[in-house]
């Protein structure tokens, strides 16, 4: 009976000394979850923009206002972006891929929607909408439009699954933080 009671005890001991980690790790994907959500509300207009912006400069690449505004536009949201990306890439993905219970196909789908907002941004980055050819610019506003709308599908698909996916899962695991 009393090495029954020892094993419970030094299990019960492990659960509390990984307390505090856990507690840690779950505090710092709040805290990621509320900047990413925040980061989600800057963008709102300026996807938007960037939509019109390289669907109309896709049509005219000739003109020079409208070069210049889906530049500006791209300007716009690809600072937030960036960062927007890497933080879910090095904070939310990997602690969502060391959760037991959560859902692959959630993992995978953010995974590949990354993926392919990376690939459209190369693409916009690859021209500038300033000086390349009317070819080039046509190119890099299809891209625009496609990235904006792709973001958007994305930051939907985030608010309305993931996130809270990633809210149940941490209040599960944040019971015992008291």
């Amino acid at each position: 009976m009393r090495m029954e009671i020892e094993g419970i005890a030094m299990v019960s001991n492990k659960r509390n000394q990984d307390a505090p980690a856990e507690c840690a790790a779950a505090a710092s994907i709040e805290d990621a979850l509320a900047r990413l959500s925040n980061e989600h509300s800057k963008l709102g207009e300026r996807m938007l923009n960037a939509a019109v912006a390289g669907a109309v400069v896709a049509r005219q690449p000739a003109d020079t206002i409208l070069r210049a505004e889906a530049a500006e536009a791209w300007n716009s949201i690809k600072a937030v972006i960036t960062h927007h990306l890497n933080s879910e890439e090095d904070i939310v993905l990997p602690w969502m891929k060391s959760q037991q219970n959560f859902p692959p196909d959630l993992i995978l789908r953010t995974c590949e929607q990354h993926t392919r907002l990376r690939e459209l941004a190369r693409t916009v980055d690859a021209t500038s909408f300033i000086t390349g050819s009317n070819e080039d610019v046509t190119k890099a506003g299809t891209a625009l439009t496609a990235f904006a709308v792709c973001l958007d599908d994305v930051i939907d698909g985030e608010e309305r699954d993931l996130f809270p996916m990633i809210q149940r899962a941490l209040f599960g695991d944040t019971s015992k933080c008291g």
